[in-house]
């Protein structure tokens, strides 16, 4: 399946702006387009398909320092019932930081925390469409977690990300909760999908209307509830082969025998 061509569309769901309703959504997955991480190899489009399968009713692409950006994925997703927000997970001083519906240009120059600061006041400032600053795995055992830079710039957040690659053993997102409860930041479930195995095991809901705006303000407003189950050992291992292994391999493959040319 080419990343840049979508597969035949079928009649969807209208997005709903004005009607209350449980949504259904995500907002830390990683495609093929991901600048970064070269061992995902699923299209945005068989990321669509399952989230039409699971009835998602919202997603954010969240790509590594790139905003991901496709009229054609935009218009696949809504023949889907589903709203595709804008987002990505930008580095921040070597840390993870999820920007959700920042414009293109912003979110991409975004590379100190004084750089979020600013970018936040002149959003402000400016009356812009909401938007959403979520911590996302800030304290896994990860060199990419924020970990201490969380509560050194704490008041940058909206919200905390609770991770979906968790075993009841071992749950880095217990440290997450805490912080969220102490700081009161609303909570979000997320997959931080890297393979399509991981989708659809952690996700959030909210009670609000179907539109950017209604969503995100829901969520600041702390009436996102985080659904799903903690992974079996089998599937943590399963996960970590195919985005170790099997994912980098496949990602050659697309790249040397089906001509993939970049959704974003």
């Amino acid at each position: 399946m080419s990343g840049s061509t979508p597969p035949q569309t079928g009649p969807g769901t209208p997005l709903g702006a004005n009607i209350q309703s449980s949504v259904k959504f995500d907002f830390h997955m990683h495609t093929l387009d991901d600048p970064i991480d070269h061992h995902v190899y699923h299209t945005v489009f068989e990321l669509l398909d399952k989230a039409a399968s699971l009835r998602y009713d919202a997603m954010a692409i969240t790509l590594h320092t790139r905003q991901f950006s496709s009229r054609d994925a935009e218009k696949y997703a809504q023949d889907r019932g589903i709203l595709l927000i804008p987002g990505v997970e930008q580095d921040i001083e070597e840390s993870h930081v999820l920007l959700i519906n920042f414009p293109k240009e912003a979110s991409e120059g975004i590379r100190t925390f004084a750089d979020l600061a600013r970018v936040k006041a002149e959003l402000v400032r400016s009356g812009a469409p909401e938007s959403l600053v979520v911590a996302p795995h800030p304290f896994f055992p990860s060199g990419v977690a924020l970990q201490e830079k969380f509560w050194d710039h704490k008041e940058l957040f909206d919200a905390v990300e609770v991770s979906g690659f968790y075993h009841r053993l071992w749950n880095p997102n217990l440290k997450a909760v805490e912080a969220a409860n102490r700081l009161g930041l609303p909570l979000i479930g997320n997959s931080d999908t890297h393979t399509l195995e991981q989708f659809g095991k952690t996700w959030s809901e909210v009670e609000c209307g179907k539109d950017t705006v209604s969503i995100l303000r829901a969520i600041k407003a702390g009436k996102a509830v985080v659904k799903g189950r903690s992974l079996a050992a089998g599937e943590m291992g399963l996960i970590g082969w195919k985005v170790i292994a099997q994912g980098y391999m496949k990602w050659i493959n697309y790249k040397r025998t089906r001509g993939w040319q970049p959704a974003a």
